[in-house]
């Protein structure tokens, strides 16, 4: 199963319908009227009962109606015609029927067992179990009835008494598989794992044809562990009902939980074919189209099973926004991701995932500011949810705030101390240029995990921000035999650049661009070798392309308000440096770029101003420095 998506189970819950009365003239006991039917009558009362055995109740209404008001003296068209219209939804016609016969003949067991399956029916649940404890009382020797007890208290939480009228059915009538399969659910209910298996497995063995027996024998297999019987009893309740919505559906997640995971999406695609009704059947073949990146059709079937059960619990919603992120559709995101979380809220029930997938649909949409408010709100409710902490965390340092991302991800080391927790920390203390914090935390991490490429790379980038070139290309280095992967190659490039080698770094540059274009930083690197080789234009262009993809990408900006000041553009440059102190704060060079524009602007206050923070965020930066002194013997 899934995180971001369990996948649903059909657990073990009354699944096997209560067993329908006898047929009527059967139930009736020895004190009811036994009036002989007219020849009409009778024909009547036949066509009325054979189109119930045909399973059309609304074409036995009509002629049982006709054949009670003529013969209201007789009791087994009433019992058949009340049935007739519970079974063609007309239950307050049944209710009242049900009501006027059993006040002329209280002692009737059919009666009380039909108006028992009409409470059943209307989830009546007290009212099914005083009739259906009537009808046993008046035929004690009746299995079926037994049977019908057991399913209403079962139904009403009864389990204990729900069991004992089982084992009271089955001693009756030892063949009534019903009663051996809800039996097994109800000790299963009770935690009797052991018991409740042998129970099913009996039934099974009396019953190879009953496809609810196997069913249920394969949940109880699928809530033990045990995915290889599982597996094997969905199975056979398919050979016997190929058309088992619910078989298909539980073997598809017991595939996926072997990790079969193509032919669960094939099981759920059968249940949804045999039941196109099935929202949890549409949520699980979401869930298998989600995991194959296939967000068209899981956003098909997850808004098939919110169609179906509109107020059902946030998580459809929660992976329906997922899927609508994942194709782009960030306001639709917004909106199912908000609709998870108000059936969070209804449910009771912590959804830190919706919060996130809010966040994260804001972001996209480069609503930093609505993205920081959504996890402030989610790490208030959910302060001791480390994931909580972590996203807070994200868009924190997406908006430039080092101080407070710190302090997130540093409360999520608490609540986590993972390593994914320790390299988040990490990665935002070197963000800051806080090397004797940040440094510490990778090598802790490569001296438990000495392959972790994460670590290597957080690594190597705070040594390239630091200057320390030798210590860079130590982590990138591949051992001998070896292919460095992109995001390695990348830094190489970089590294050559930063050391003055555009003769290295330009095909390196390109190379790892055009192999893998999610390697911004390159990008943006070779960006900046296209400014300084004086293709201004080109520049430009892969710099304008870095910023799109990224809006808050700190070198990116850099190298772009170089260009454009090349260009002469400097309003636009100025706006693109004050992007990049914005993103990065902690960045020295920016403020440098932006002095320099200022300067020539004739700024020299505000140019001065800009060379000093330089200086002070960039202690080994001699131009800042030098230019801020420069600026103060001037005035």
């Amino acid at each position: 199963m899934t995180r971001a998506g369990l996948l649903m189970l059909q657990l073990l819950t009354a699944q096997t319908p209560a067993v329908e009365a006898a047929p009527p003239e059967e139930t009736v006991a020895e004190s009811a009227p036994r009036a002989e039917m007219s020849a009409e009558a009778e024909k009547l009362y036949r066509l009325g009962t054979a189109f119930l055995a045909q399973g059309q109740p609304r074409k036995a209404v009509a002629p049982l109606t006709k054949l009670t008001e003529r013969e209201p003296e007789l009791l087994p068209p009433k019992v058949a015609l009340a049935r007739a219209l519970r079974l063609s939804g007309e239950t307050d016609k049944a209710r009242a029927l049900l009501d006027a016969a059993l006040a002329t003949w209280p002692q009737e067991a059919g009666l009380h067992a039909e108006r028992g399956l009409l409470a059943r029916a209307l989830d009546e649940r007290d009212t099914a179990i005083a009739r259906f404890t009537k009808a046993v009382e008046l035929s004690p020797r009746d299995a079926e009835l037994r049977f019908n007890l057991g399913e209403a208290l079962q139904r009403a939480g009864k389990t204990d008494e729900a069991i004992s009228a089982y084992r009271e059915a089955l001693k009756l009538d030892e063949t009534l598989t019903s009663a051996r399969v809800n039996l097994g659910k109800g000790l299963a209910d009770k935690g009797l794992a052991g018991e409740a298996q042998e129970t099913l497995r009996e039934a099974t063995r009396l019953a190879p044809r009953d496809a609810e027996a196997h069913y249920n024998l394969g949940v109880l297999l699928m809530r033990e562990g045990t995915l290889d019987g599982a597996v094997s009893a969905y199975e056979k309740a398919l050979a016997v009902a190929p058309k088992h919505a619910l078989a298909h559906n539980n073997l598809g997640v017991a595939l996926d939980a072997q990790g079969r995971h193509d032919k669960a999406l094939e099981s759920f695609r059968k249940a949804v074919a045999a039941d196109a009704k099935y929202a949890e059947a549409h949520f699980n073949l979401g869930m298998a189209y989600f995991r194959k990146d296939d967000h068209i059709r899981s956003t098909k079937h997850f808004e098939k099973a919110l169609a179906l059960e509109p107020r059902r619990a946030s998580g459809p919603y929660t992976q329906l926004g997922a899927s609508y992120l994942a194709q782009g559709k960030r306001d639709r995101a917004v909106e199912a991701y908000k609709k998870a979380l108000e059936a969070s809220a209804e449910d009771g029930k912590p959804n830190t995932e919706a919060w996130q997938g809010l966040a994260r649909a804001y972001l996209g949409m480069g609503k930093v500011d609505e993205a920081v408010a959504t996890l402030a709100k989610a790490v208030e409710g959910f302060p001791k949810d480390a994931s909580a902490r972590a996203a807070y965390g994200d868009a924190l340092l997406a908006k430039g705030e080092l101080d407070g991302a710190i302090a997130q991800y540093e409360e999520r080391l608490e609540l986590e101390p993972t390593t994914e927790a320790r390299l988040a920390l990490a990665k935002a203390y070197a963000r800051k240029r806080v090397g004797a914090k940040a440094a510490p935390l990778y090598e802790a991490v490569l001296e438990e995990e000495p392959e972790n490429a994460a670590a290597k790379l957080g690594l190597a980038d705070l040594y390239l921000a630091m200057g320390n070139y030798d210590g860079a290309e130590k982590q990138l280095k591949p051992r001998e035999g070896e292919e460095a992967d992109t995001a390695a190659l990348a830094r190489l490039g970089i590294l050559h650049s930063r050391r003055g080698r555009p003769d290295l770094a330009v095909p390196e540059l390109e190379a790892v661009t055009k192999k893998d274009p999610a390697q911004l930083d390159a990008r943006a690197e070779l960006g900046f070798l296209y400014l300084r080789g004086g293709d201004k234009e080109k520049a430009v262009k892969v710099l304008g392309d870095v910023v799109a993809l990224e809006p808050g990408h700190a070198y990116g900006l850099l190298y772009l308000g170089h260009a454009l000041y090349q260009l002469g553009k400097p309003k636009e440059a100025e706006q693109s440096f004050r992007g990049s102190v914005k993103m990065d704060p902690a960045f020295g060079e920016p403020h440098y770029a932006l002095g320099q524009l200022l300067e020539a602007s004739g700024k020299l206050v505000e140019a001065k101003a800009e060379y000093e923070k330089a200086a002070e965020l960039q202690k080994d930066h001699p131009d800042a420095a030098a230019a801020a002194k420069r600026l103060s013997s001037a005035k």
